[in-house]
């Protein structure tokens, strides 16, 4: 009894230890949090002209572990670019988001992690889409590994950032309204 009870726990932890393994290829995705809960913004309220999301740039690795990145993101033409952040274990940045992104941490990444965060706002209800693209120099969008001599490999395209979205998505941060807002009020959602 006590061994088919061994043996049984045995395959058990076997099981979650390979349900744990990572994917062959990693991939890369575009979320509107720090958690990875909603990859959507819910459509700018009733009433308001402007509105205040964030963008999340988020890595799983892949089976070789993740050293760097390069890619690009399709930004559409209903947003504006503001504040930019990098992950603070990313030991070399070249580039930007927009003209494309060379990162590199300063450790093997094995589980999620995000290459840089960026507050955005939409201004018009278009139904559209942030993506990540091909870096315009490499021509693909790919990550360095943790084997000898960290080579490139392909990864996928995970989820794309979706604007002006039904539910479930996540409210915008802030609004401002149609009602003729002063400069003030503009200038203080972009300095906050």
């Amino acid at each position: 009894m006590k061994r088919t009870l061994l043996i049984s726990t045995v395959l058990v932890l076997l099981g979650v230890a390979a349900a744990a393994q990572l994917p062959p290829r990693g991939n890369i995705a575009l979320y509107a949090d720090g958690a990875r809960s909603y990859s959507a913004c819910c459509p700018i309220p009733a009433g308001f002209a402007i509105a205040k999301i964030e963008m999340w740039v988020w890595c799983l690795p892949g089976e070789n572990g993740l050293w760097g990145a390069d890619f690009a993101v399709g930004y559409p033409s209903n947003i504006i670019r503001d504040r930019l952040a990098y992950n603070g274990h990313l030991a070399a940045i070249a580039g930007d988001p927009l003209s494309g992104l060379s990162a590199s941490f300063d450790a093997c990444q094995w589980n999620w992690c995000w290459v840089a965060h960026q507050t955005l706002y939409v201004n018009s209800l278009q139904q559209t889409y942030l993506e990540i693209v091909p870096h315009p120099g490499q021509g693909v969008f790919q990550f360095y590994t943790c084997a000898a001599g960290n080579p490139a490999e392909p990864c996928l395209k995970g989820t794309t950032l979706l604007l002006n979205a039904a539910a479930p998505c996540l409210p915008p941060e802030t609004a401002i309204g149609t009602d003729g807002p002063t400069w003030g009020t503009l200038k203080g959602l972009f300095t906050e």
